[in-house]
């Protein structure tokens, strides 16, 4: 006598059966969260690209550097349409206070090896340095404070803190210190130190 038994299905079978179904849920969740199905669109890389081109379009420009607002006649720069970058104010140069027990000399003793009025800039010119220049311009003067901007080569010019007789300034690679402030003729002076 036959005694009947159910069929099972092959092995095979159903180890195709799970990588169908895992196939499916995979396909079924990059659809949900939008994700590709290709390894290199869903790399850290492509999500950096993707995302550059997104800030891009937001802004109106191109991922290239906003060569739509050129291809318009020029006018994305002004008009919110190219991407420019903005200029990040940077604090002044801080000034270092005269030492202890410093007793200041008269304001207005002229005794600097470097001269300047407002609205011009520092002469002698200040020496060279690895190749580059520093230009030092006075802004004002309120009371025994100087306010002077600094220009290192090619860099756009930055100011310094108020300073006054005997404070010193570190300005990259010089270091000056102030040896006259004279409000009445609008004139300061100041040695180089190093």
């Amino acid at each position: 006598m036959r005694v009947a038994t159910a069929r099972r299905p092959s092995r095979a079978r159903a180890v195709l059966g799970t990588v169908a179904s895992m196939l499916a849920v995979a396909a079924l969740a990059a659809g949900c969260t939008g994700g590709s199905s290709s390894p290199e669109e869903s790399s850290p890389a492509a999500s950096e690209s993707a995302a550059s081109e997104a800030t891009a379009s937001d802004s109106g420009g191109t991922a290239a550097g906003g060569s739509e607002g050129a291809a318009d006649g020029g006018a994305g720069a002004s008009d919110g349409g190219g991407a420019t970058a903005v200029a990040v104010p940077q604090d002044p140069y801080p000034v270092t206070p005269a030492p202890e027990g410093f007793v200041p000399p008269e304001p207005c003793t002229g005794e600097g090896a470097y001269f300047t009025e407002v609205g011009t800039s520092a002469t002698p010119d200040l020496p060279e340095r690895a190749g580059e220049s520093l230009t030092v311009d006075l802004v004002s003067i309120e009371g025994d404070q100087a306010q002077l901007r600094a220009t290192i080569g090619d860099s756009p010019a930055r100011d310094i803190e108020p300073m006054t007789l005997g404070e010193i300034v570190t300005l990259d690679l010089w270091t000056l210190s102030v040896t006259s402030v004279c409000e009445g003729t609008q004139q300061v002076e100041f040695d180089l130190i190093d």
